[in-house]
Formats: C-alpha cells, structure tokens, sequence
C-alpha cells in the first residue's frame, strides 16, 4: 500500500459534491435541468455576454466539472494511460501543493536541488516539511540536477518525498526517462518521487509517456498551449494516488472556462506544435546572438534560456538596466542562483536594447 501523510494513511475521505458528470454516469441519462446547484439563471444582457459573448458567459455561470473528466479522458490518451491515471488541478503549481499535501506530514523530510523551481520549498515549508537541498552538477557548460547526490540525499535522511524539475527550471537542463526510471528504481519505496514536467512539451513525444510507481508526473498547458493566465494542469500517477489527491483536491479548483479551453487545446495539437516550433526557433536565435556576445548559456529543453554571469552583482546590474528599460527578465531568488538570468524565448528578447545590455561589459 502506498505510504500517504499520517492523518490520510487509513482515511477515506469522501466528496460531498461529486458534480453532475458522475451522476450522469451513475443514472444511465443526461441531466437537462440543473434546479439543484444553486447556480444563477441567465439574464438577458449580463456583463460577461456583452463584453466576451454567450459562450463564455454560459461557462462562466454553471459550476464545472469537478473532476475534469473530459481533460482526464484526453490527457490518459495522449499520454498512453487510463484516465484513472490522472488527476486535473488548476496548473502545475497547484499540483505541488496537492501532491505534498498527500504524501508529507509535518516534519517530514523532503529533498530537492538548491536553486531549482522555487515554488517547491513554498509549498513545503507550508506543509511543515524539513527541507533538504542537493547542489547542481557540473557538466560541461551546464548545471544539472546531481541524481546520485539527490538518491543518498533521500537514503541519508529517510526523506518521505523527492522533488526534481526536469527540464529543470530556472537552468532548462533535461534527464532522459531512463535515468530518472533507473533513480526512481533506487529509491526506497515509500518515498514519494514529485516529477516536474511542465516543459517536457519541448523535448521528445517518447519521452512524455507513461506513468511510474509511486511518482506525479506533472504537466501544465501554460507552456506549449499557451493557457498561462486560466491555471490548468494534470497529472499522471498510479491510480491509487490519483485517488488518494482527489479525496484532498479542492474540487472546484479549474474553472468551466479553464476547462473549456483545455479540451479545446488537446482537441486541436497542431497549435500547440506550431507554437512549440515557433518558440523553439526563437530560443535558437536568442542562443546565437548571446552567444556571439560571449555570454555561457545553459543548453535548453525548455522555453527559456539561463545565462551564467561571473557573480550575482554582474547579473544583478544587468536585470536593473533592463528595469530601467521597462523589461523584465527572472534571476532566481536562491542564493545559489542569483549570478543567472533566465530569458522568455520570446520576440522581445531579440529587440537590440535587451540584447545589449545582457552582453554588455
């Protein structure tokens, strides 16, 4: 059985308010009128109607389906699972927290790479876990998440969760699936592997698929799908711990519109492969032009890029100067990272003044 938080270890938690899909699916027929979720009638005219249309408007006022089954249904396939195999939150983030929520009792040990996604040890440190940090490997030109480092990490202080970004946020830098599989084979059993997905839409179809044991993979349509400001996300784990999240989730936690907007996404891929291509291209534009200004940059899987000044106070002078320009650009908030940059592969890093004060002596 998988080891969950104590209070959650031998607890069912049931959900008052499983939503109208289930009991569709319970009754055998559609419900045509909704007179028992106290939902507002449509008026004639209302603010929403007037300013985004009907649609939305008809989104907007009736509660969504808490379990998001019409993601769940297309994420399982294109991911080469079950929809029992995944669990829908509102964006990646959301899908941390849940998943610490399942696995994390306070005063657990948790283990991550120091300077990685911050948002981890915001979370954790909300659940009372003690968390321990592994520093980046040295490869080349690149910094990367130490595995063996992480593995005895977890081993040495009995961690009940590993946290690893990969691609890796802030640095871009990727693992194959075989060696974070061969990682997730040598931890030990009860501790829960957190997989953060959310630009793995930018490396290899192959690499996507599947699930593993005791681990979340977590994606996010933010990135390749472009849904940044509605907050959808999903899962991908064993179906005991998509059930064990459900029972913990806030279950009205992604909106109709949200919803609506991600089956319309996965319904139409050639978008989001037309938008992936188009950023990939930028990135290799704005790779070459720092590059040829002698900036180091870190090889990327991702959307972004990380550039690696001498020390925090160069690259600090440079995130002011481009302040000054009204441009912002990301320098992580751990103090091993505050010598990088990440730049948004996007059409404004390419304008000449971005360009010249992230090269400049």
């Amino acid at each position: 059985m998988p080891r969950y938080a104590r209070h959650l270890q031998d607890v069912t938690i049931a959900n008052p308010f499983p939503g109208l899909p289930r009991l569709e699916a319970l009754i055998g027929r559609r419900i045509d009128s909704r007179i028992g979720s106290n939902e507002s009638m449509a008026i004639a005219g209302h603010t929403v109607s007037q300013q985004w249309g009907e649609a939305l408007y008809e989104l907007a006022r009736l509660y969504p389906d808490p379990y998001a089954g019409a993601i769940r249904q297309r994420a399982a396939a294109l991911n080469g699972v079950e929809a029992a195999n995944v669990v829908v939150d509102a964006g990646a983030d959301s899908l941390i927290a849940l998943f610490l929520r399942a696995r994390v009792s306070p005063g657990d040990v948790v283990v991550c790479t120091a300077g990685t996604y911050p948002t981890f040890r915001y979370f954790a440190e909300g659940v009372g876990a003690r968390v321990v940090e592994v520093p980046y490997a040295q490869h080349g030109d690149s910094l990367v998440n130490d595995l063996p480092a992480l593995l005895a990490a977890v081993q040495q202080h009995q961690a009940a969760l590993l946290y690893l970004a990969n691609p890796d946020n802030p640095t871009g830098s990727y693992l194959p699936l075989a060696e974070v599989t061969a990682l997730r084979a040598a931890l030990p059993a009860d501790t829960f592997l957190l997989l953060d997905e959310a630009y793995i839409d930018f490396c290899d179809q192959a690499e996507r698929q599947g699930t593993l044991p005791d681990t979340a993979r977590l994606r996010t349509l933010s990135k390749a799908h472009g849904l940044a400001g509605l907050r959808i996300g999903y899962a991908l784990a064993p179906a005991e711990w998509v059930a064990k999240a459900d029972q913990i989730r806030t279950q009205y936690g992604t909106s109709s519109v949200a919803q609506a907007a991600a089956v319309a996404a996965l319904d139409q891929p050639e978008c989001s492969q037309r938008l992936i291509a188009d950023t990939l291209a930028l990135r290799d534009q704005l790779q070459q032009a720092l590059q040829q200004g002698g900036l180091r940059i870190i090889p990327s899987h991702t959307n972004f890029l990380a550039i690696v000044y001498p020390d925090a106070d160069t690259a600090l002078a440079r995130q002011k100067a481009l302040w000054l320009q009204g441009v912002a650009v990301h320098r992580p908030p751990h103090a091993a990272m505050q010598h990088v940059l990440r730049i948004t592969a996007h059409p404004d890093s390419l304008a000449k003044k971005v360009i010249q004060i992230l090269i400049s002596p």
